[in-house]
């Protein structure tokens, strides 16, 4: 039985899915789902400024990064090092800094981080506007623009970007460009269809965003496409 036990304990564990080239879509929840502790805008400057060390230290780009009162949505790539390292130094130092300032101890964040691959133009757009809406869903906000715990205003030149953002990927290119700062809040402002709004929902919880949409009907490929 020993014997047997310890060739299950050994066994390798199936490989991850990681990439140097394409985006991640990563989200974390806080403890419990409860708010994170103390003022919004104090976790917004820890996050940032944590997000901002690992960009320097990992050399991670970020495409994308939005604050909910009880977790946190991110659009990354990881050109350098894994995704695990990079996220596992991120949470950590975010989670001591504000256990410090609060005067607390224990979990900030309720488990482990989840991540979705995001493969294609499709994909990337309509997980960037995913994230970038994820305020307004929420009844937070009626615009994008206006929820202050995002790059977005940043991103379009309302304020100053606490974190380098990285727009777009190359092969992930939108065709939105940044001068063009009014036709891409039109598109973030569209609402998704709700079918659309729907599978995006359903594809970004697995491993890789199209793992579902590829083995879909094209109607569903179609549903998708209209809603960019």
């Amino acid at each position: 039985m020993a014997g047997q036990l310890l060739l299950v304990i050994s066994m390798p564990r199936k490989a991850l899915d990681r990439s140097d080239l394409l985006p991640y879509h990563v989200t974390a929840r806080a403890n419990n789902r409860e708010p994170f502790p103390g003022a919004l805008r104090e976790v917004w400057n820890v996050l940032t400024d944590e997000a901002w060390c690992i960009s320097a230290l990992y050399q991670v780009e970020f495409q994308a990064l939005v604050l909910m009162p009880n977790h946190i949505h991110a659009i990354i790539t990881v050109p350098k090092y894994d995704l695990g390292k990079v996220m596992n130094c991120f949470m950590s130092s975010v989670t001591r800094i504000i256990n410090t300032r609060t005067g607390r101890s224990g979990h900030l964040f309720g488990g482990p981080y989840h991540w979705s691959l995001i493969e294609g133009t499709r994909y990337f757009g309509h997980a960037l506007k995913y994230v970038y809406r994820n305020p307004v869903k929420a009844g937070l906000c009626s615009s994008a623009e206006d929820w202050p715990y995002s790059t977005l205003a940043g991103l379009i030149g309302n304020a100053a970007l606490p974190i380098p953002i990285h727009y777009t990927r190359p092969g992930m290119e939108l065709g939105l460009p940044l001068d063009r700062a009014c036709e891409f809040l039109n598109w973030l402002n569209r609402p998704f269809p709700s079918e659309a709004e729907k599978l995006i929902g359903e594809g970004l919880k697995r491993k890789r965003f199209d793992a579902g949409v590829k083995r879909s009907s094209r109607r569903k490929l179609r549903i998708l496409d209209d809603a960019l």
